[in-house]
Formats: structure tokens, sequence, C-alpha cells
């Protein structure tokens, strides 16, 4: 395949992006189905790209971010989404109980099973964000700005634009 071959696919589930009315705290320990959620924040993972080649070659997920009328898109590989999910499940106590999609040790390179772990990885992040906006540990979704691209990307640097740009796991 070639170094930037994007692929686009569809599940057969429907995962539902979160609409701009209100949001409906639940616990992350809740049935891991699509989430219900809708608020002034919408989040997903709308496909992966194959970059690199040879033992380079690693897929990424685009990461599409709206806050009211701001969107913005980062490019994250799966050991990014799991550096976040561990680093703030230390920070924020409510994140601890929020089930990550488990890494595979075979068939990682497996279409049909990166295109799961795309559904997978877009409604952990719908829950994580429905979680920290319902939080009461001090999230900066919380904060007396109300929601914002500042805000998302106060609450970890994986939501920032460039970040991670330069790494071995480098992203767009």
């Amino acid at each position: 395949m070639s170094p930037f071959c994007a692929v686009s696919r569809s599940l057969s589930v429907s995962l539902s992006p979160l609409m701009m009315t209100s949001w409906q705290c639940v616990s992350p320990t809740a049935p891991s189905g699509p989430p219900n959620q809708q608020g002034p924040l919408q989040v997903n993972v709308p496909r992966y790209l194959l970059r690199g080649q040879g033992k380079d070659e690693h897929y990424e997920y685009e990461v599409k971010i709206t806050v009211g009328d701001e969107t913005w898109t980062v490019f994250r590989r799966y050991s990014r989404f799991r550096e976040m999910h561990r680093s703030l499940r230390m920070k924020y106590l409510e994140l601890a109980a929020l089930e990550f999609p488990p890494k595979k040790l075979f068939g990682n390179r497996d279409e049909r099973m990166i295109n799961e772990r795309r559904g997978h990885l877009e409604a952990y992040l719908q829950r994580f964000f429905q979680v920290m906006l319902c939080s009461a540990g001090g999230s900066p979704l919380r904060g007396g700005d109300g929601i914002s691209k500042h805000a998302v990307g106060q609450l970890s640097s994986f939501f920032r634009k460039g970040v991670f740009d330069s790494s071995t796991h480098g992203t767009g």
C-alpha cells in the first residue's frame, strides 16, 4: 500500500455523533454500547490512514472535534489514545472505570480489525467527553469559561493540533 493510503468505512453499528443540545451524565461503568450523548461538543473518528513504509508502516485515526462553530482534526495512533487514557485516568479518578479498547496482539494490520477499532475508539472518546463534562473533579471542561477549543486542549495535549508531529508516533 502507498504511504498515505486513506481508508474510510462506516460501521454497521450506528454511532451517532453528539448533538448541540443538553448533556446527559452517565457513569463511566454504564453499558458499553454506543453512548446516547448530546451537547455543545462533538467528537468522532470518521476514518483511518495508513502511513509510513515497511517496518515503520502504521495506522493513524482521524479525530474530528467540534466545539460550537469551531472544528479541528488531529491524527493519532492507537498508542497515543492509550497513553492519553492512562495519564488522564490517574489525574481524574472518574475515568478509572472508563473501559478502553484493548490492544490486539495479532491481526492489528487487518483492515476489518482496524475499522472495528476505529468504531471502539470513537465510542470511547464520546463516553470520555461525557464523563469529563459531568465531572466534579476539576476538569477544564467544567471551568468558568465554558467549553472551548482551549479547554479541550487544556484537558490533554492529545487534542491539540500539531502535537506529536515530529515523534515516532507522528500525526498530521
